[in-house]
This record gives structure tokens, sequence and C-alpha cells, in this order.
């Protein structure tokens, strides 16, 4: 029997995915009223506008990439009793609100029950309020009760595995949504791994850095907006990019309505499964290390054409790549880098889950997700490996040292600022401060190496 899910965009119908369970073959058909629309567009680039039917590998491979991965994914398959590899189940179950422009919903519906799917996505706005002491509560019993379960129903449904919760922000004022509201804001406890301590004001001091440095030096390259409260417990609240929230004229706290914009990770927008989000896709062992079939930037890099922008975007590619090695972001892989998806092309989203993993020191995987020439860990790189980056990427290697030399030099004034800042108490501020160390010992590294780079030829590539 072969099943289907409608799937829609702010209740225009987008088109239906199909699914035939015994041969695990999946379909997806756009509607004829969508592809008439000037403002169509698609699912992913894998799944193109147009007549032909699609590869059953490329929709599955888009599906997969929208759910949670790790303990988030066993906590929705097992509240649901379904297989955490039925992933056409758990799209049905979790995907009235996934990341992105598109809901999909009603399983099985004949043309009546469609009708019903478009309702219950217009129908009134349902607030659920979450309470400071409830949410300071339920982040202590987490380990009793998980934490994306909420009245008895799974309330994540985006890829990644840490703790978080998709929460309508009015104010002060947190809440869980139902009906024609969608969430604005992503909600981050404190990592519950001591390895990791504070790395909510980690995210918070990284991504805070990260604005500060686009404001200064015009990069282009913004990242998406924190706030971090306490309740006690500190929480983070990250600005949903793919969301745009409509406010009240008369009480400008109060949020009326959601548009929803359609974004993909990188592995969605290489065709690629959530498993090739790191290059060494296979692992770091031994035998397996010279496998690098995932993400990488040699890969990201040839997005670049199917850019709106494809100037701006190879630079926005450039700028975040250095970024990465400047903050020791090691965990910076193939479904931490988005874009949005327009009628006429991709466009880099805002800058999301910038953290310093190696201030942490040899507790925590040194490795970066993708290499830097072939140079995976931070005191590997070198200008040749540098000069290799540049070529594989098509980046001149005189803009590549500029670049350098530009962030490097404003981090070293700007990261001891913010690890200043009075919103870090106690063992915060000697984490920020170590952060801040981290930070401007990468840069004077780098500075050194930037000058070098343009002196290693092209031909030693060859």
């Amino acid at each position: 029997m072969t099943h289907v899910l409608h799937v829609s965009a702010d209740s225009a119908a987008v088109g239906q995915l199909s699914y035939e369970p015994r041969d695990n073959r999946y379909g997806f058909e756009y509607a004829d009223a969508w592809l008439r629309s000037m403002s169509a567009f698609y699912l992913t680039p894998a799944i193109p506008l147009g007549l032909a039917p699609c590869r059953s590998e490329s929709v599955q491979r888009f599906l997969e990439n929208l759910l949670p991965e790790g303990r988030a994914l066993d906590i929705a398959a097992a509240t649901n009793q379904v297989s955490k590899n039925n992933t056409f189940a758990l799209v049905q179950l979790l995907g009235k609100e996934p990341v992105g422009a598109f809901s999909f919903l009603a399983l099985d519906a004949t043309p009546g029950e469609a009708a019903r799917v478009t309702a219950e996505q217009t129908r009134e706005p349902v607030r659920r309020v979450i309470t400071s002491d409830e949410l300071s509560q339920r982040i202590q019993e987490r380990d009793a009760v998980p934490f994306p379960v909420w009245d008895g129903k799974v309330r994540l449904s985006l890829a990644g595995y840490q703790d978080k919760l998709q929460v309508l922000v009015e104010g002060p004022k947190l809440s869980l949504v139902d009906g024609a509201l969608s969430s604005t804001h992503l909600l981050k406890p404190d990592s519950r791994n001591p390895r990791t301590p504070h790395l909510v004001v980690n995210e918070h001091f990284c991504m805070s850095l990260a604005a500060r440095l686009d404001r200064t030096l015009k990069l282009g390259l913004p990242a998406a907006p924190v706030e971090l409260r306490r309740i006690p417990e500190p929480i983070l609240l990250i600005e949903r990019f793919d969301r745009l929230a409509i406010h009240s004229t008369e009480h400008p706290s109060e949020v009326i309505a959601v548009r929803r914009t359609h974004v993909i990770d990188a592995c969605q927008a290489l065709d690629l499964p959530s498993t090739f989000k790191y290059e060494r896709n296979i692992g770091m062992s031994r035998d397996v290390r010279h496998i690098r079939d995932g993400v990488s930037f040699e890969q990201l890099f040839t997005l670049v054409d199917q850019m709106l922008t494809p100037a701006k975007a190879r630079v926005y590619l450039i700028r975040w790549a250095i970024l990465q090695l400047l903050l020791g972001n090691s965990d910076a892989h193939g479904k931490n880098i988005s874009f949005h998806v327009h009628p006429a092309g991709l466009a880099p989203a805002p800058m999301y889950d910038l953290v310093s993993v190696n201030a942490y020191g040899d507790q925590v995987e040194q490795s970066m997700a993708m290499a830097y020439g072939d140079a995976f860990l931070p005191e590997e790189i070198t200008p040749y490996a540098l000069a290799d980056f540049a070529y594989r990427t098509g980046t001149p290697t005189g803009q590549l040292a500029r670049e350098i030399t530009r962030m490097a030099r404003a981090v070293l004034l700007l990261a001891p600022e913010l690890a200043a800042w009075d919103i870090y108490v106690g063992e915060e501020r000697n984490l920020v401060r170590q952060i801040s160390d981290y930070l401007c010992a990468q840069a004077n590294h780098l500075l050194v190496l930037a000058p070098e780079v343009q002196k290693v030829k092209k031909a030693m590539f060859a």
C-alpha cells in the first residue's frame, strides 16, 4: 500500500509525498498550481521544480535531514512507537513544523482530509505558556523526563543532538504553540556533558562575537540573534531565521502571525544523508580516516553557482571557514551551515551553532569537521594547508590572506572586550576568558601564517 503526505506552505498546496514501504521507495510530485506560481521554489536542488520524476533516494535524504538526531530521535521514535529508521512515519509525526517553509501532514489523506489539514494550519492560534518555574523543573528533570516531550507530545522537529525546544517568544513570555502560529525561537538549556560546562554561555559568547565582527568589518556574515536568560538556570534563545514574526501594532510584544521561509542545510543542498555531515564520514580511526566523502569545504564551494549572487556567496563561505578556525569550532559540520531557498536560487542563511569547542582542551575532540587542505587539527594549519584550501575552493591566495588578516586583527580587539561583559557570572567568567585567550592565540598564529600563503606555488598541488 502506498502512503501519502500532503505538503503545504502557508496553506498553499505544494505537492504530494508518496511512500511504498515494502520497497522503501519514495516519490514527490509538485502540485500543478505550485508549478504555475511565479513564487514557487523547490524543496531542495535534487528535487527540482518540474514534471520529471525525482529520485527516491533524494527524497528520502531530504526528509531524513529534517529529523532530530541521537537521543532526541530515540525519544521521538519511542514516544510514538515507531522505528527510528522509519523516516516516513517520523516525518508524518513531526512534520507540522520542521525547519523551512513546508508542512508534511495528513497520512493517507483523501481530498476531504486535505481540506481538514488546511483548516488545521489556519485555525485559531493556541499558546501554551511555559512558566519559569516549570521550565526550571523540566531542565533539572531531564534525565527522568525527556526535554523534548511536553504534555505527552514530542515538541522537537529539528535536526541536532543537543537538547532544545521550539518556542514562541513574546517579550518575557515563552509559549508552545499550535494552530496557525509557529515558533519564533529555539530554546537551549545547558549541556549535561561535564566535559563541556557552560555551553550556553560559550555559544552566547561566540554568537555575540560573530555579530560584532560582522558589524565592525561589514562582512556580510550575519549571525542569528541570541539572548541569554536565567530562570535561574541559564538558557539560550536563538531567533529562527526561517521564521518572521509579525507583531501587533497595539501590543508590540504580541505576535499575531509567523511567516515561514524555506531553508536547507548543506547536506540537503548537496543531496547527502545526515551521516555525511562530517568530511570523514566513516570516522577518524586509522583504517578509515583517509575516506573523506562527507561535506567538505571543496564540496560547499560547488554550491556557489546555485546562489543568487555567486560572488557574495563565495566571500561568505571564505569568511565562514576562517571564523570556524578562529573559534576552534571543531563541530562546524555540514548541518551547521544553511541556505535560504528562493525561486531563483540559494542564499547563505545567518550563522548558528557557533561554539568554541576546542577551548575546552584535550577533553573534547579537537579535529575539525572539515579539513583545511589536508589539515584537520588547528595545530596542523600551515601556509601550505591554507594555500591547499584556497586552491581546492577556487579562492585566490591573496584574497584568503587578506580576509584572515582583517578578521584575526578584529578578533584580537573584540574578544577580550566581550569576555569582560558583566552578563557572565561566577565560573562562566573564567570560561569566556579561556575562550577569549584561545581566540587570541588562534588569531596571532594565523596572522603569522597569512603573509606566507601567497608564497606557496600552485604547482605544488598538481
